[in-house]
């Protein structure tokens, strides 16, 4: 099976919106079953109020959020698919909209979509981490901050069938399966953007 990551620029709105939350109230962490760590952002609570950086409206939105939003027919495609990952979807309003002309489209029902933290575990040495300190709890992979990696590589043994996950050891980077590309690929849902995930490397060590 081969993988990839979602690797959308979370602010780039040259060709559809992005989104920001507002007033945004949340909740607890996901926590480790072992150590108790967080293992997660903070969840988002209702009420799911969004401003959107203008009138084009593509199927995924990304921005302020932890994962993304989608539109009613990326929902209703998923939901009529075999695939599994994506636990919930929240309704969303849309309660501002930059740069609205008279004219404009009206938004479509976006849905904040809650993605499976999946046991599915990285091969740290091929994908190349670089830590800063050791790693505290091996259930959760936390301590000892990433600094560096290159590629996402996947111990294949332990996927645990999910489509669409937060993979073990990077909790903030959303992979997908091979049948969640070719489902967004044949449905020609817009404003998203993969990277096999053996090519991808970590940003914030790019950037340096």
């Amino acid at each position: 099976m081969d993988f990839y990551v979602i690797n959308n620029n979370r602010f780039n709105d040259s060709k559809y919106a992005f989104g920001e939350s507002i007033d945004q109230k949340t909740g607890d962490f996901e926590i480790c079953e072992v150590c108790k760590s967080p293992i997660s952002m903070r969840r988002w609570l209702p009420p799911f109020n969004v401003k959107l950086s203008k009138p084009s409206y593509g199927d995924f939105v990304f921005g302020t959020f932890t994962t993304f939003l989608v539109s009613e027919v990326f929902k209703q495609k998923y939901e009529s698919a075999d695939l599994k990952g994506i636990l919930a979807f929240e309704p969303i309003d849309v309660v501002k909209v930059k740069r609205v002309k008279l004219l404009s489209p009206t938004p479509p029902q976006f849905y904040n979509v809650v993605v499976t933290r999946s046991k599915t575990r990285i091969d740290e040495v091929k994908s190349m981490f670089v830590r800063d300190g050791d790693v505290e709890c091996d259930t959760c992979r936390t301590g000892g901050a990433i600094s560096s990696f290159q590629g996402v590589y996947l111990l294949q043994e332990t996927w645990d069938r999910y489509d669409i996950f937060f993979p073990t050891g990077l909790p903030g980077t959303i992979v997908i399966s091979q049948r969640f590309y070719d489902f967004v690929k044949e449905n020609k849902f817009t404003n998203i953007d993969f990277v096999p995930a053996e090519q991808y490397a970590a940003p914030w060590a790019i950037e340096k």
